[in-house]
């Protein structure tokens, strides 16, 4: 449970960044993901964690800085390395959930600056603050509604 509230703290702060500046500081992100490093380190050497496991949780964010990589920018690096963090603190099956939630999420809210009229299909679009979104919705869900995600 610590590990999922300091992720929306994390998430919070980046949040606020990004949606201010479209930008989330170098610091912000190496320092969650040392501390994210530091914690998965953590679980391997006290035999919590494999490092399948931890592999497979960075996955995710692992292709998200593909994409990004390969689609010019249209996915920031801050994104990627966002849910890398997230892959570190949690098992992959959650992680995709929030990341497939966050999504969803964003195509809504795109349609509706779309059909809106408030925005054109080059509108920037914070990823940060749906990705924390996400996180909360869907550990709402697994508290309330019994909802597992890994």
């Amino acid at each position: 449970m610590g590990e999922r509230i300091f992720l929306c703290v994390y998430l919070g702060f980046c949040s606020f960044y990004d949606c201010r500046t479209m930008r989330i500081p170098v610091w912000l992100l190496h320092g969650g993901l040392l501390l994210g490093s530091l914690y998965a380190g953590g679980k391997m050497i006290s035999g919590m964690a494999g490092w399948q496991a931890v592999m497979a949780g960075i996955l995710p964010g692992t292709i998200m800085l593909l994409y990004g990589r390969l689609s010019d920018g249209k996915l920031g690096e801050a994104d990627g390395k966002m849910v890398i963090l997230a892959g570190l603190l949690q098992h992959w099956e959650r992680c995709t959930a929030q990341v497939l939630a966050a999504c969803f999420l964003v195509f809504f809210a795109a349609m509706f600056l779309l059909l809106t009229q408030k925005g054109t299909r080059h509108t920037r679009i914070p990823f940060a603050p749906f990705f924390l979104a996400a996180v909360v919705l869907l550990w709402i869900g697994e508290i309330f509604g019994g909802l597992i995600c890994g």
